[in-house]
């Protein structure tokens, strides 16, 4: 007999867990939640705010790229500790496209998000920190 209930691992917050049997536990590193946006100094007042639901994803990006801002959202699919997130940018800096991927991974102390962005045919790295617990 299996018994289906939902498990909450860590009380400080730095696991999230999923429907598992008694015998089939599973848990992950928490991604959701506010990352500031530390990738370079050309970058200020970069927040991400990433919302999970199974293992669906769900993101909002706001920064100012030298003092333009620029705002886009997303949505995608985490495996693991990565998640990929097709993003549609809903206020441009001119020059920049209006559409891309992120692939960003949890590093291994759970403090940043790091990968990089592919948009139209251009790639490049980015950062994000843990804002808070």
């Amino acid at each position: 007999m299996t018994i289906n209930c939902a498990f909450f691992s860590h009380a400080d917050d730095s696991a999230v867990s999923s429907q598992a049997s008694l015998s089939e536990q599973v848990t992950e590193r928490r991604i959701a939640g506010l990352w500031h946006d530390v990738n370079n100094s050309n970058f200020a007042n970069g927040h991400l705010i990433v919302s999970q639901q199974g293992n669906e994803v769900f993101t909002a990006h706001y920064l100012e790229f030298k003092g333009a801002p620029f705002v886009e959202h997303g949505n995608g699919v985490r495996e693991k500790d990565t998640i990929t997130v097709k993003v549609q940018v809903t206020q441009q800096i001119p020059g920049w496209t209006t559409e891309g991927v992120h692939t960003l991974t949890l590093s291994e102390d759970g403090q940043y998000l790091i990968g990089e962005y592919a948009s139209g045919g251009s790639k490049g790295p980015l950062k994000f920190k843990k804002a808070g617990r």
